[in-house]
C-alpha cells in the first residue's frame, strides 16, 4: 500500500512541477525580451514553426506579420521560422499583460508580434515592440500592400 501511495505522490509531482519552464538553450531569447526591457511572466511554449517562402509572404497573415518586422524577410526565405509564445509586462502596448510571440532561426531571434493578452478581438497586429505597420512602413497601407506582394510575388 505504502509503494502504491509513493507512486501516485510521484506521478503527482511529476505531473505539476516543470510547467512551462524554457529549454536552457532558449536562454538567447529570453535575453532578447528582457535586453528590450519587458518582464517575462510566463513561458507559453512553441506557437508555430513553418518554412517561410515568398507565396506565405504575400498572404494573411504571414504578409502582416513579416511587414512588422525590422529584418528583410528575403534573408528568410527557405529557413524554417520558430515562434515561441511568452507573457510579459512592463510592453508600451498595454498596461497589463501582453502576450509576444518572438520569431527565432536556428535558435537566434531576431523579431517578433505581440498582442494584448485576453484581448479576443481580432484584426490587430503590432510588432513586438508594439507599434502597427502604419508606424512603421513610410507608404499608406494599401501602396505598401501593392509593393510589397508585387516584390514577393514570382513572376
Amino acid at each position: 500500500m505504502k509503494v502504491l501511495i509513493s507512486i501516485i505522490v510521484l506521478v503527482l509531482l511529476i505531473g505539476c512541477s516543470g510547467g512551462n519552464e524554457l529549454p536552457f538553450e532558449r536562454s538567447a531569447i529570453t535575453d532578447y525580451i528582457e535586453e528590450k526591457g519587458y518582464t517575462i511572466i510566463s513561458y507559453e511554449g512553441p506557437s508555430s514553426s513553418y518554412e517561410l517562402t515568398k507565396e506565405k509572404l504575400t498572404q494573411l497573415p504571414y504578409m502582416m506579420y513579416w511587414g512588422l518586422q525590422s529584418v528583410d524577410p528575403a534573408d528568410y526565405i527557405g529557413k524554417t521560422i520558430n515562434s515561441e509564445k511568452f507573457i510579459v509586462t512592463k510592453h508600451p502596448l498595454a498596461n497589463g499583460k501582453v502576450d509576444v510571440y518572438v520569431y527565432e532561426v536556428d535558435g537566434k531571434p531576431f523579431g517578433g508580434t505581440s498582442y494584448p493578452h485576453g484581448d479576443t478581438a481580432d484584426g490587430g497586429y503590432w510588432s513586438l515592440e508594439g507599434k502597427t505597420l502604419e508606424e512603421l512602413q513610410p507608404k499608406s497601407f494599401q501602396e505598401w500592400r501593392e509593393s510589397w506582394v508585387v516584390k514577393y510575388t514570382d513572376n
